[in-house]
């Protein structure tokens, strides 16, 4: 689910080209902390550095109008504060299934607004 107030806010304040570069190094970031969190699985790291990514992707997602992705990513940073290790390794499949999809939506509708702009 993509927030367009925010990437309408986000064109206002810095402009489209630079907003869409903005976009670039987010959806760059993002993958890297989905893959940071892919790694913890596999290595069965303590729940410290997988809540540091669930709280960065959550706090990147929410700037960028990720919703679902922010979503996803609060419930696990969430599980992670409440010491839920059972349900990590799901929550953690769940970021990394829904951020791409919402990132991916969210980079459309981007490429949406520069359209409409020109």
């Amino acid at each position: 689910m993509t927030d367009i107030a925010t990437l309408e806010q986000l064109v206002r304040d810095v402009g489209i080209d630079t907003a869409l570069k903005l976009l670039d190094i987010f959806e760059n970031d993002v993958e890297k902390r989905l893959a940071a969190i892919q790694n913890c699985l596999r290595q069965n790291a303590d729940s410290t550095e997988l809540r540091f990514q669930a709280h960065s992707l959550k706090g990147l997602c929410r700037t960028y109008g990720a919703l679902a992705g922010a979503d996803s990513a609060m419930r696990l940073q969430d599980a992670c504060d409440r010491g839920e290790t059972d349900t990590l390794a799901q929550l953690a499949q769940d970021v990394c299934d829904t951020v791409p999809a919402d990132i991916a939506a969210v980079m459309v509708a981007a490429r949406t607004l520069k359209s409409d702009e020109t």
